[in-house]
């Protein structure tokens, strides 16, 4: 089995290293791999995954490249740079150069190892780069000139580049997450950059497949608590989304959907991949309908599924799992058809959204868990992260979706074999 050298400075779980490994035992390669990380927490779930690989807990900017197990003859470098600093999720607040600045390092790396191609994974701002002003935010006016210095530096190294925005689930993987990709080969190795085909499109084609379903990945036998049970009422912009997800997706038919909790959309439907997961863990509510049977004495109703009148979903974690209810109503609150808008949801622990006379409408609700946003992210089930909750979703926000790597280092690997 031929042996390939690749050096990964990974980020989060290291789902870059999980596709990059498997595709190469696709297309029998063997890969001795010296992966980086500043953080303890992730070079032991790496670890965990791939003892076989070489781990260097440190700041990138105090390794010597040559030092590396898989510097010699390095047939790749992937480079995912810390994101948050250039992101737009920040919503606004100020940058900071020095979390900025291992961005650089990609190209020291370069010229000292020499590798015969390059990967680089970052947000689509990552483009935008620019200086910034005295209070941390971005000079308009000179948005994108690091960037292209940055660019500049690694062609004057020799190098072929191109970039393009890809979205994950193009790719196969339930999330429809976003990110910049730079693709550098080395002029003297004769070969020029290539992307990996989509082998799936919004909507499906007479070719490919539609986008997976973020209804896949989600655990439906995990219970959600009524929200009006809930010791701690939730906000009032979490109960705004969520009406106007049950505004958009539900009508009288009750569908399930994705609440999220940032950015500016409001609402996801399950017929679609999720939208990016986040590395705080509290973005995404699962709202599902359930239905308790009607005229029976026990407080213990039936539940039915979605094949039925309505069913229950949940979520948790960084997305949510809102379901809707529909109970037997005691209280003496005004009613309102199905057929009209639901009112809107207040910030009181008890509240009802009134179906017809005979039944009060109520909402389950709980967050998604890490299996869930892992599966999402498309890393295996056998998968095995280390360190508490928030520490794995932590991981799992920051991770590459494996299917990216996976896909863009087979098509090179066929290119290599044919």
């Amino acid at each position: 089995m031929n042996k390939l050298n690749i050096v990964d400075m990974f980020c989060g779980g290291g789902g870059e290293s999980t596709g990059l490994i498997e595709a190469a035992h696709d297309y029998n390669f063997d890969i001795n791999m010296s992966a980086i990380n500043h953080w303890e927490r992730a070079i032991e779930t790496h670890s965990q995954n791939y003892p076989f690989v070489e781990h260097r807990c440190e700041n990138v900017q105090h390794i010597e490249p040559n030092t590396l197990a898989a510097s010699k003859s390095c047939a790749l470098m992937w480079a995912s740079p810390g994101c948050q600093h250039f992101s737009t999720a920040r919503g606004g607040k100020p940058r900071s150069e020095d979390m900025r600045s291992p961005a650089r390092e990609g190209v020291r790396f370069a010229e000292e190892l020499r590798p015969k191609r390059i990967i680089i994974e970052n947000v689509p701002e990552f483009q935008t780069w620019g200086p910034l002003d005295l209070e941390g935010r971005v000079i308009k006016e000179c948005k994108g000139k690091t960037f292209n210095v940055f660019i500049a530096g690694l062609r004057s190294l020799n190098y072929i580049l191109d970039w393009r925005v890809l979205c994950a689930a193009d790719y196969g993987a339930p999330t429809s997450r976003r990110r910049l990709f730079i693709q550098c080969v080395r002029k003297d190795c004769g070969k020029k950059v290539i992307w990996p085909q989509p082998t799936n499109v919004k909507g499906g084609s007479l070719i490919l497949p539609d986008w997976r379903s973020a209804s896949e990945i989600i655990d439906w036998t995990i219970p959600s608590k009524l929200i009006s049970e809930r010791k701690k009422p939730l906000a009032p912009a979490t109960l705004r989304r969520i009406e106007y997800g049950i505004r958009e997706f539900w009508g009288e038919a009750a569908v399930p959907f994705i609440a999220r909790l940032y950015g500016q959309s409001n609402a996801e439907s399950l017929e679609k991949p999720l939208s990016t997961i986040s590395c705080s863990g509290a973005h995404h509510m699962l709202i599902t309908p359930f239905i308790c049977g009607i005229g029976q004495t026990s407080a213990k109703h039936r539940n039915r599924r979605l094949s039925e009148p309505l069913s229950t979903i949940c979520t948790k974690q960084e997305h949510c799992l809102v379901q809707p209810l529909l109970i037997q109503y005691y209280g003496n609150g005004h009613t309102v058809p199905l057929s009209e808008p639901i009112p809107t949801l207040t910030t009181k622990d008890r509240y009802g959204l009134i179906g017809t006379d005979e039944y009060g409408i109520e909402l389950g609700f709980r967050m998604l868990q890490p299996n869930e946003l892992a599966a999402a992210t498309g890393f295996p089930k056998d998968y095995k992260f280390t360190g508490t909750k928030v520490e794995v979703v932590k991981q799992i926000g920051n991770a590459v979706p494996p299917n990216f790597a996976k896909a863009m280092f087979s098509q090179i690997l066929s290119e290599m074999t044919a």
